[in-house]
């Protein structure tokens, strides 16, 4: 039971991501129970509920009690964080944001899928992430600080490996494990040259009088913001490239600034109103055209690459890191790694669709490409992927699996350190937990005495 309840608080956790920038929905909301300095609303209940299938009243009721015990898990960890005065800077919550939603996009397709999906642009999906995570994060930190920095030993995952019931050993689908190497199609100088002339015009015109808004909405191209009349809404300056943020930060509310270059392309930036650190602007962008010529010069550059990989003249990981611009990859030479393990093992059903197709066609140990691509935030880009291992289907063993098994086993070794610690530390602190989840058996024990009576 105490590993499903560990189970449920990471479901939980990552699941609260995403039920976070779901489409509002008015609920009168609640408290169910109080954990030192936290609270736990009815809605993190019932957000998790939504996402679970019970056959019957008393498996829902049941079901409803591990969510509560786990949320309580969660806030217990959270109001320890504050206690011991843990940090998270703003640039860690950033970078997690952005590979979340880097993540969500290659799922649903584009950033304005995500968008129209939810029903919100992705500065407001990006806002609503941001107490979560940083609360994912100072939790996952406190974990650590329990856990410390122990490290299972190859007995000891044998040990773990052979008590599980061999009717009851996990079953890998097959799993493959895929590289990239990906380099952007730049504009021309001449393409940045008439988009600078095209956005200058548009200041010129709002200059005399011509509102920025209904430019923005006619001729923006970000799609994302155009039909808001370029909003962004209030936001950390983190969240832009630094040339954007420091070009707003100098602007006086209601002021417009003058032409400003980043790698999406030439910005007019209108300043709403900046509380401290945070800032709400407006913008128009006018991106530089992408020729036939840069996107040839791109692949005459990958198929240079191809060809002394596949002379042996120089080797795809070792490319990969020196040509890719692909921040999420380059630094693991290349390699993709499945988002939830953090393994270079993807299961295909998780990749996205069009490199699944790609790879269907591919023999291990191949290159493929130069393949065209649209990077999450629209970009275009060209890559060679390469095919280096294949898992079929089978049951898991210690030869084919060992870093699985071996991560399943520390795992399980640390939620036996973070349960001890857990059961010792609700003992310690406040809890109060409302009705109806106080008559929860699993839960009556972390009762205050005065509670119980």
């Amino acid at each position: 039971m105490k590993s499903k309840t560990i189970t449920l608080v990471v479901t939980f956790l990552f699941s609260v991501l995403v039920t976070q920038a779901q489409p509002e929905r008015f609920i009168l909301d609640e408290i169910v129970a109080v954990v030192g300095d936290q609270i736990v609303l009815k809605s993190d209940v019932e957000s998790q509920m939504n996402e679970f299938s019970f056959p019957d009243a008393k498996s829902k009721w049941e079901g409803q009690c591990e969510l509560v015990k786990s949320a309580i898990y969660q806030r217990l960890l959270l109001n320890q964080s504050y206690i011991d005065s843990l940090k998270v800077e703003d640039d860690e919550i950033n970078s997690e944001i952005s590979r979340r939603l880097d993540y969500f996009v290659s799922q649903i397709g584009s950033r304005e899928a995500l968008e129209k999906y939810y029903d919100k642009s992705i500065a407001e999906i990006k806002d609503e992430m941001r107490e979560p995570i940083k609360e994912m994060i100072l939790i996952r930190r406190m974990k650590d600080e329990v856990v410390g920095s122990y490290s299972i030993s190859p007995s000891e995952v044998k040990k773990y490996f052979n008590s599980i019931p061999k009717d009851s050993l996990p079953y890998f689908n097959t799993q493959v494990e895929v590289a990239q190497l990906l380099i952007f199609a730049q504009p021309t100088a001449e393409e940045h040259e008439k988009a600078k002339i095209k956005i200058k015009e548009f200041l010129d015109r709002i200059k005399t009088g011509t509102k920025f808004e209904t430019i923005a909405i006619l001729y923006s191209e970000d799609n994302g913001t155009a039909v808001k009349g370029g909003d962004l809404g209030m936001r950390s300056k983190l969240d832009y490239v630094p040339e954007f943020s420091a070009a707003a930060l100098k602007l006086k509310k209601d002021s417009i600034s003058g032409i400003v270059k980043t790698k999406y392309g030439y910005h007019l930036i209108k300043m709403v109103e900046r509380k401290g650190e945070k800032i709400h602007v407006k913008h128009i962008l006018i991106k530089p055209k992408i020729t036939i010529e840069s996107k040839l010069a791109v692949q005459e550059k990958l198929n240079n690459l191809a060809k002394q990989i596949r002379n042996d003249t120089l080797t795809f990981a070792s490319a990969a890191f020196k040509y890719s611009e692909d921040e999420q990859s380059r630094n693991n030479g290349g390699m993709l790694v499945d988002v939830n393990t953090g393994s270079s093992k993807v299961a295909v059903d998780q990749l996205e669709a069009a490199l699944f197709f790609v790879i269907d066609t591919m023999k291990v140990g191949s290159i493929a490409g130069p393949l065209l691509t649209t990077y999450p935030d629209g970009r275009i880009a060209y890559r060679l992927i390469y095919y280096k291992s294949k898992t079929p289907p089978h049951i898991a063993n210690l030869k084919d699996d060992y870093p699985e098994i071996k991560e399943a086993a520390d795992n399980h070794k640390k939620q036996e350190m973070l349960m001890n610690w857990i059961d010792k530390k609700m003992q310690a602190t406040y809890i109060t937990i409302h009705e109806p989840y106080d008559t929860c058996e699993s839960l009556k024990a972390y009762l205050n005495e005065a509670e119980k009576d």
